[in-house]
């Protein structure tokens, strides 16, 4: 089972299934993950995958339109409101962009 972990709030949580890092922070205040648009339209929710990016969903032309071509940022720089993370055993480690 995939285990989330956010850098900055040292908060940690199990995904059984997988899924969406936002309803993650939909459920978790603790997550500590900022959100406007929640459709890759703003950037506010952009976040590192320091570790785990095997484990994540690849990024969809729009989100890469915001991260990579308006921001600047690497592969490694993802959208939470986008970010879904895979079934199965691994970790996947978020820093907040600020």
């Amino acid at each position: 089972m995939p285990r989330l972990v956010f850098e900055h709030t040292r908060f940690e949580v199990d995904l059984p299934e997988g899924g969406r890092v936002l309803d993650v922070c939909d459920e978790h205040f603790m997550a500590g993950v900022a959100f406007a648009c929640r459709h890759a339209n703003c950037g506010i929710c952009r976040v590192e995958v320091v570790e785990g990016a095997d484990r994540c969903e690849p990024a969809d032309d729009d989100e890469l339109q915001l991260t990579e071509g308006v921001f600047h940022h690497g592969p490694a720089v993802r959208l939470a409101c986008q970010l879904r993370v895979r079934a199965g055993d691994g970790v996947v480690r978020l820093r907040v962009v600020r």
